[in-house]
C-alpha cells in the first residue's frame, strides 16, 4: 500500500513536472518564424553595401525587436515571415524602406519552416507593416485622392487613441518620428480649392479642344477630303462607280448634318440642358469659394465639401485631406538613417483580437529609438 501511494505520487509529481516544462510549448502557438531580406535595394546595391549599412541595421532592430515581442508567439496556429528590402535614393530626400510581417496558413506551408511558391498571393490574417523614410505611407492609401503640379493631397487618417504616449491613427497605425513631429500637414480648404479650380479649367480646355476637333471633322470639307482619298483607288478600275459612290455618300453625310444641326438647336434652345457643364460647376465652385471667409478658407479641407454638391449631413462625415509635410527636417547628410516610421498593425478573422494584443504590448520605446539617433539608438545586432 505504501508502495503504491508513493509510486502513485512519484507519477503524479513527475506528471506536474512535464506539465510545467511543456508550458512554454503550449504558449508557442505559432508552427516556426522565417525571415526574408532582399539581397539588393531597389536601385540595385547590393544589400551590403556600406552606403545602406544604417537602415539595414534598422530594419534588423525591428526585426529582433518582434522577435522579441511574445503576443507574437501566442498567436493561432500559423507560421510567420519577415520580409524587407531596402528602397532606393533616387531624388528623395532620404532612402525608404519596406519590412512586412504576416502569416501563413498551414496549406501553405512546406517542409519544416518554409511556405509554397506564390503563399504570398493568399490574403494575411495577421499583417504588422513597417515603412522607413516614406512619407506617403501614413495615409488612408499609398496613393493620393488627386495630385497635379502643385499639389498632392491624401485622405488623413482619423486619430481613433493614445497607446503609451503615442496616437493611434485609424486603430492600427502608429508613428515614429524624432520628437514626435508628424511628417504630415493639413491640406487647407483654400489649397483645395485651387487645386479643384485648375482641374475644371484644364476640362473645360480639353472640352473646347475635343469640340473644336469634331467639328473640324465633320465639315464638309474634311469630308471631302476624305471621300476623295477613298475614291482614289476606286477609279483606277471603275470611274463611273467610283462617282456614283462619292454622291450616295454625300447625300448621306448632308442627310446627317442636317439632323445634328437639328439635334444641337433643340438641345440648346432647352434650358434644362447644361450645354458646358464644365464651366457650370467652375462657377458654382468660384461661388462657394467666395462665400468662404479667411478663417474658413484656412482650415483644414474635407474630400467633397468644395460647393459642386449639396452637403449631404456634416462636415465631419467628410475625410480630412493632409500632405507629406514639406519642410520636415530631413537629415540630407545621412540618407541612409532612419527617421520616419510608420507602423501598422492589423488581425483579422481569429487573429483579430490576438493582433490587437500585439499592438497593445508593442515595444513602443524601443521603436522610437530607432528614430532618435543617427544609429537607431541600439548597438549593433547580429544580422538573422
Amino acid at each position: 500500500m505504501t508502495f503504491t501511494n508513493s509510486h502513485r505520487g512519484l507519477r503524479a509529481a513527475l506528471a506536474a513536472l512535464a506539465l510545467a516544462a511543456a508550458a512554454p510549448a503550449a504558449l508557442a502557438e505559432i508552427d516556426c518564424w522565417m525571415d526574408a531580406e532582399h539581397p539588393q535595394t531597389a536601385d540595385q546595391l547590393a544589400v551590403g553595401d556600406a552606403r545602406v549599412a544604417p537602415l539595414r541595421q534598422t530594419l534588423h532592430q525591428i526585426n529582433a525587436l518582434l522577435h522579441r515581442q511574445s503576443a507574437l508567439h501566442e498567436l493561432p496556429r500559423t507560421r510567420l515571415r519577415s520580409s524587407w528590402q531596402i528602397g532606393g535614393l533616387w531624388n528623395m530626400p532620404s532612402r525608404g524602406a519596406n519590412f512586412l510581417l504576416r502569416d501563413h496558413r498551414e496549406p501553405m506551408w512546406r517542409g519544416t519552416c518554409d511556405v509554397i511558391k506564390g503563399a504570398d498571393r493568399w490574403e494575411p490574417r495577421a499583417t504588422i507593416v513597417v515603412t522607413v523614410n516614406s512619407p506617403n505611407t501614413f495615409f488612408a492609401t499609398a496613393v493620393p485622392e488627386f495630385r497635379d503640379e502643385q499639389l498632392e493631397a491624401y485622405r488623413e487618417l482619423p486619430a481613433t487613441g493614445r497607446l503609451g504616449g503615442h496616437t493611434l491613427y485609424g486603430g492600427h497605425m502608429l508613428v515614429f518620428t524624432p520628437g514626435g513631429r508628424l511628417p504630415w500637414v493639413p491640406v487647407s480648404t483654400a489649397e483645395y480649392l485651387d487645386f479643384m479650380e485648375r482641374s475644371l479649367q484644364r476640362q473645360a480646355v480639353e472640352a473646347d479642344a475635343n469640340r473644336q476637333a469634331a467639328r473640324q471633322a465633320a465639315a464638309p470639307e474634311a469630308q471631302e477630303a476624305m471621300m476623295q482619298r477613298v475614291a482614289e483607288g476606286l477609279r483606277k478600275v471603275d470611274p463611273a462607280k467610283a462617282e456614283q459612290m462619292m454622291a450616295e455618300i454625300r447625300a448621306q453625310q448632308a442627310g446627317a448634318r442636317a439632323h445634328a444641326e437639328a439635334v444641337e438647336a433643340r438641345r440648346r434652345a432647352n434650358p434644362a440642358i447644361d450645354n458646358d457643364p464644365t464651366r457650370t460647376m467652375l462657377a458654382k465652385l468660384r461661388a462657394w469659394r467666395a462665400a468662404l471667409s479667411p478663417a474658413q478658407l484656412a482650415q483644414q479641407a474635407r474630400l467633397g465639401l468644395d460647393g459642386l454638391q449639396p452637403q449631404n449631413g456634416p462636415a465631419e462625415n467628410y475625410p480630412l485631406l493632409a500632405k507629406p509635410d514639406p519642410a520636415f527636417p530631413w537629415d540630407r547628410q545621412h540618407p541612409a538613417r532612419a527617421q520616419m516610421l510608420m507602423v501598422s498593425v492589423r488581425g483579422g478573422d481569429t487573429f483579430e483580437m490576438p493582433m490587437q494584443r500585439v499592438l497593445q504590448t508593442l515595444d513602443l520605446a524601443g521603436l522610437q529609438a530607432l528614430v532618435a539617433t543617427p544609429n537607431g539608438g541600439r548597438g549593433e545586432v547580429a544580422v538573422r
